[in-house]
């Protein structure tokens, strides 16, 4: 026993003097943060973790309960709103059912300020005379529907419903659409098309009116406008500004059909919309009598249970991620529904009438959060400063030593003027690393020069060694067996473009492809069609910005023989010709208002009118749309229509810059690579590591088409099989190229001399490198007035290039002109050259920052 026990003592001993030593081996300033800046740090972390979570959950308990209390609002508003339409019905019930009662009490109910009501009408089950009253603009209408064939629907169709209503009960239709022939003296044919929710009731009878049905109506745009009101300032739950995230509810009824969703409180059109509703869901557009209403399908499993807890009158809140959370930091959204109920009569239960859906969008988590951690690091940065403090003022005396070594460590700026330190002992720790120092100044002074050779030998033969593109072969052998085969890259974005299409081609809809110049708009709109059911059809391709409005309108539509001058055939058009295959409608930004008006009655109707004939003729045909520019811009400056846009939108593809991922150039230039060969008969050519970094390293303005002709025009220039960095020119060192052979040509004209106020020959850029080495500096001659504009600014930045150069001038100086001012500094020593062609650079000289 005694001995185990000595063996365990001896090793903690040993173990608290290993420690010890390491711990005494830190300097006063580590023993310091060591102790001190950790047990902060933690503290600080776990409180500001702490706070953050419960400060998260408080915030997410109060938006939910005012996301319920904002629905239950307005399902309340719109309860109150129809009750009060049930006590008006049942009040004019119990009046006189001839016109002119009917029309006094109307009247008087419109004088009062109450609801404006769109329809009141009695209709005698028999022997009675059916009154039907409308109301427009404040003025009452008395319908003879006996006489009118143009009412829609019928309101005789109505007393199908006598024998369902009790008497005293009030019942509510769903929103249908009615029509009705109001001539004005200035229009004989006017007619008001309207959507409605009427209310009906039973009419016992008296004894000068039968038995019958009565009811009025609301037009539905009133509860609209509750729900319009309720998602704008003016809302009577408005407590506080709400972020610009976007919100809205709608109305559903008990089917499922989406009715109608909120909009601007300032739109007064009686227009019922659902485009916000139905973004995110697939299913039905429009039923009879209501062509905006929309159901989704059931797989939104999401919704339809919503559906169903609101059939069984229950409320209820979902918090859902966010799928698409580009351009917004909100992460997740609250959905949020309550049921609508109606009372039909007194003693009778309520019954359902639809619902409400909220969906609403909020930054106030993300606010909290970032308060949270402004105030973290507030208390993060007071703490450290603190600790700093106490750590300099103990340790200021104890450190001098590290201090005078760190003073002498900053002289040594260069390896020219590395020197041995030699300071007088000042302690353990400053002694090793001065020893420690010096040797490494006497290593790094040795082999410094070898290594930048050695360094730059390898580099360069690096880059000339051909790069493996076995990987690239195989894949493009791979691509010609793919289901997109006209797709070429690697890298999720690419796969994520692939997936688009199959998803695009699976659906016979419309398709807008939007893009930069260069991305291969139509090599995805012919891949869309290949892969989709029409792909043994025509494939019709028209470019918009390409044609005038009329000729377009020709092409696009055709005409028939003798419809104009020139029209000695008939021409079937592109609509025609592709039928029931695929319509490509390139740069469809540039299309004219005639144009894009014609484009939308076609494609809204499905039908087209050649030029010169009476008859419209139906076609088949799937369009796909493609632009390069951004389109709401464009409607937001009444360019382009709204409508026309969203009826292309049905499915929309964006194609991926090249520069957004550089992961594909490799194996686009190897294909583009082996197309050049055919083009120039020669075989096997390869690229080096060197020219394929370069490839890389460039920012492709031009996108594929650039990448294109860049490899082209090397394949042909190259003198061997490999193509070198060398020979890869790209596009701005092509223009640079161009402009140094135009001034060794032809001198500058008068007014770029005078322009300029400098003689600098930019065909000569190795003499102009020389001087700047040799030190040839000082020029007599003042600056010129560009150059006096822009040295101040050169002076505060330390670099600029040609561009920034321009920038500085204001834009419109010719690049020409940019490089002449560019070199008289350098020929002044007051900027040095560094770099070439697109990657040059123009630095301010040491003697000017003195």
């Amino acid at each position: 026993m005694p001995e185990p026990f000595s063996d365990k003592k001896y090793k903690n001993k040993n173990l608290r003097s290993f420690v010890s030593r390491i711990y005494g081996s830190l300097g006063l300033r580590g023993k310091l943060l060591l102790t001190l800046l950790p047990s902060v740090l933690t503290i600080l972390l776990f409180t500001g973790y702490t706070s953050c979570r419960i400060a998260d959950e408080y915030v997410d308990i109060a938006l939910t309960r005012g996301v319920k209390v904002h629905t239950l609002a307005i399902v309340h508003e719109i309860e109150q709103y129809m009750d009060s339409c049930r006590s008006d019905l049942l009040f004019f019930a119990q009046g006189d059912m001839h016109s002119n009662a009917l029309k006094d009490m109307m009247k008087r109910r419109l004088r009062s300020g109450g609801n404006r009501y769109f329809e009141l009408a009695y209709l005698p089950a028999s022997g009675g005379k059916p009154v039907v009253l409308v109301q427009r603009d404040n003025k009452i209408y008395e319908i003879n529907i006996m006489e009118s064939a143009s009412v829609s629907p019928n309101p005789l169709l109505e007393l199908n419903k006598i024998n369902s209503i009790k008497t005293g009960e009030v019942l509510p239709s769903q929103v249908m659409e009615v029509v009705y022939p109001l001539p004005q003296p200035n229009a004989s044919n006017l007619h008001v098309r309207t959507h409605v929710i009427r209310f009906y009731t039973y009419y016992p009878g008296d004894r000068s009116n039968p038995p019958g049905i009565v009811y009025l109506s609301v037009e539905a745009s009133h509860i609209r406008n509750i729900l319009s009101l309720y998602n704008s300032e003016e809302s009577p739950l408005w407590a506080f500004p709400r972020s610009e995230e976007l919100r809205f509810s709608y109305l559903v009824n008990t089917d499922g059909w989406i009715l109608f969703q909120s909009d601007s409180l300032q739109e007064k059109s009686k227009q019922l919309r659902t485009f916000l509703a139905r973004e995110k869901y697939e299913g039905t557009l429009g039923k009879q009598g209501h062509a905006s209403a929309f159901r989704p399908n059931k797989n939104h499993q999401r919704y339809w249970q919503a559906i169903e807890k609101i059939k069984n009158n229950k409320n209820g809140l979902i918090k859902i991620a966010e799928e698409d959370s580009r351009g917004s930091n909100v992460k997740s959204f609250f959905f949020s529904y309550a049921p609508v109920i109606f009372k039909t009569a007194e003693g009778l239960p309520p019954k359902i009438y639809g619902g409400v859906v909220f969906i609403d969008r909020s930054q106030l988590p993300i606010i909290a959060g970032y308060k949270q951690f402004d105030m973290m690091l507030i208390v993060t940065v007071v703490s450290i400063a603190i600790v700093s403090l106490l750590i300099f003022l103990i340790g200021r005396l104890l450190t001098t030593p590290i201090l005078k070594l760190a003073k002498r460590m900053d002289k040594l700026s260069s390896l020219d003027t590395l020197e041995e330190i030699n300071l007088p002992y000042c302690g353990f720790d400053v002694d090793m690393l001065q020893r420690s120092i010096n040797n490494i100044i006497r290593r790094v002074k040795q082999q410094v020069t070898e290594l930048q050779a050695k360094d730059e030998a390898i580099l360069n033969v690096n880059k000339r060694e051909p790069a493996d593109i076995k990987q690239e072969l195989e894949t493009l052998a791979d691509v010609e067996l793919s289901l997109i085969p006209e797709i070429i890259g690697r890298g999720p974005i690419i796969s994520n473009l692939k997936s688009d299409i199959l998803k695009a081609a699976q659906v016979d809809v419309d398709v807008l492809i939007s893009g930069e110049t260069g991305t291969g708009k139509q090599l995805v709109a012919e891949a869309v069609h290949n892969q989709s059911n029409r792909k043994e059809m025509p494939f019709v391709s028209i470019n918009c910005g390409a044609l005038d409005e009329n000729l377009l309108l020709d092409v696009l539509f055709g005409h028939v023989k003798g419809a104009f001058s020139d029209a000695k055939t008939d021409r079937s058009g592109a609509f025609n010709e592709a039928n029931k295959g695929t319509l490509f409608l390139d740069e469809i930004q540039s299309a004219s208002p005639k144009v894009q008006q014609s484009l939308l009655r076609a494609i809204a109707s499905r039908k087209i009118k050649p030029l010169g004939s009476d008859k419209e003729i139906n076609f088949n045909v799937r369009i796909i749309a493609a632009t390069n520019v951004d389109i709401p811009s464009l409607i937001e400056q009444k360019i382009f229509r709204e409508d026309l846009y969203y009826r292309l939108k049905v499915v929309s593809i964006t194609t991926p810059a090249l520069r957004s991922h550089p992961e594909s150039i490799p194996l686009l230039s190897v294909y583009y690579l082996k197309q050049a060969e055919q083009l120039t008969g020669r075989t096997d050519m390869g690229i080096s590591k060197g020219a394929l970094a370069k490839l890389l390293s460039y920012k492709w303005a031009g996108n594929v088409r650039e990448l294109v002709n860049c490899i082209t025009r090397a394949a042909v220039m190259a003198e061997g099989k490999i193509i070198q960095p060398e020979e890869i020119r790209v596009e701005s060192e092509v223009e640079a190229d161009n402009l140094l052979q135009d001034s060794a040509s032809s001198p500058p004209s008068k007014k770029e001399e005078a322009a300029s106020s400098a003689e600098v020959n930019i065909s000569e850029p190795e003499n102009s490198a020389a001087n700047e080495q040799a030190g040839t500096t000082e020029d007599s001659s003042p600056l010129n007035d560009r150059q006096k504009t822009a040295w101040p600014e050169i002076k505060v930045r330390k670099t600029v290039t040609r561009k920034e150069y321009q920038e500085i001038i204001g834009g419109h100086l010719p690049t020409r002109t940019a490089i002449y001012d560019l070199h008289d500094f350098v020929r002044r020593a007051m900027l040095t050259k560094q770099g070439k062609g697109p990657s040059t650079r123009y630095v301010v000289s040491n003697n000017q920052l003195l």
